[in-house]
């Protein structure tokens, strides 16, 4: 009430502010008030209803199928889980690399090993940070039972298995690197 009154006066008075109490600019009240019809609703909540903030997933599939048809569709997800099990493969074969977990669908999960590696959680996402900011390759990570991996999922139309290839090349090159230079952890 009347202290909030005198307080912005005194301070009004103290900053020598006169524009408070000045009557508007011609220009101001000849300004027209940009009104719209639903103004009276309130908050438009129904902007943010799930019909507005989810993906129309049908149409993409839709146009895939226009795209490439059944089989091409078909031969894509052959494609892809096929790249998975190929690293899986390599990866439970060769002694630089651990398979943390059997592929599913498209995704592979493995890490890099070394003997001289203190902590092998680290190791690998300081690798994936790398992988990620020097090369082509952009797998994602995750944990399977406590232990980091370097997670794949091929799922893109131009994958190929080229990029399998030059992923784990990429992977077991940079952990080389990396433990030569005495980056254990």
């Amino acid at each position: 009430g009347s202290v909030e009154q005198n307080s912005v006066e005194q301070k009004s008075a103290e900053l020598g502010a006169t524009q408070l109490h000045t009557a508007p600019k011609e220009s101001d009240i000849n300004t027209p008030l940009v009104a719209h019809s639903l103004d009276s609703f309130g908050i438009p909540y129904f902007d943010y209803g799930v019909e507005l903030s989810s993906p129309c997933r049908g149409i993409v599939v839709w146009a895939m199928l226009k795209e490439i048809g059944v089989q091409g569709m078909r031969e894509r997800i052959i494609r892809h889980n096929d790249m998975s099990r190929y690293i899986a493969k390599i990866a439970d074969g060769h002694p630089q690399l651990e398979l943390l977990d059997e592929p599913t669908l498209s995704i592979c999960c493995f890490r890099y090993v070394n003997e001289s590696i203190v902590d092998l959680n680290r190791f690998n996402q300081a690798l994936h940070r790398r992988l990620v900011r020097e090369n082509n390759y952009m797998p994602s990570t995750t944990k399977v039972r406590g232990q980091l991996a370097i997670r794949p999922c091929y799922i893109g139309a131009r994958h190929e298995k080229h990029q399998a290839d030059g992923l784990i090349s990429e992977v077991l090159k940079l952990g080389l690197e990396m433990t030569a230079s005495g980056m254990t952890f």
